[in-house]
């Protein structure tokens, strides 16, 4: 699969190639993690494997991928579950889209039950 460079975001798999930020070429050991597990992902919309990916099976250190977006704002629009490029529109990650949603039902529940007692 193509790898492109691009200034933004951190990594995306488009199913017909992937994006890396170009700043990853500094970070040898972040840039193979992380294209390894966009190579990991599947071409479908959603799917169980493309879950289990995102939340299980990353190997991606977070302390190392929070320096990584610090030193490179950029990359940090990679934690909104959409945002529009001129080359493909309307982007969205389904997964993040879905952990939003649980962490907002979870947050609003928890406020219904405080104000209940």
């Amino acid at each position: 699969m193509e790898v492109e460079y691009v200034d933004w975001g951190l990594a995306n798999n488009f199913g017909t190639h992937i994006e890396l930020n170009k700043n990853l070429k500094q970070y040898p050991k972040l840039h193979y993690k992380i294209l390894r597990h966009e190579l990991r992902h599947t071409n479908k919309p959603f799917s169980k494997q493309d879950l289990k990916n995102d939340f299980l099976e990353t190997k991606v250190s977070s302390v190392e991928l929070i320096k990584f977006m610090i030193k490179n704002p950029k990359s940090m629009i990679q934690i909104l579950p959409f945002y529009w490029t001129k080359r493909y529109g309307l982007v969205y990650d389904i997964n993040l889209i879905l952990t939003y949603l649980i962490i907002v039902f979870i947050i609003s529940g928890s406020i219904l039950v405080g104000l209940s007692l």
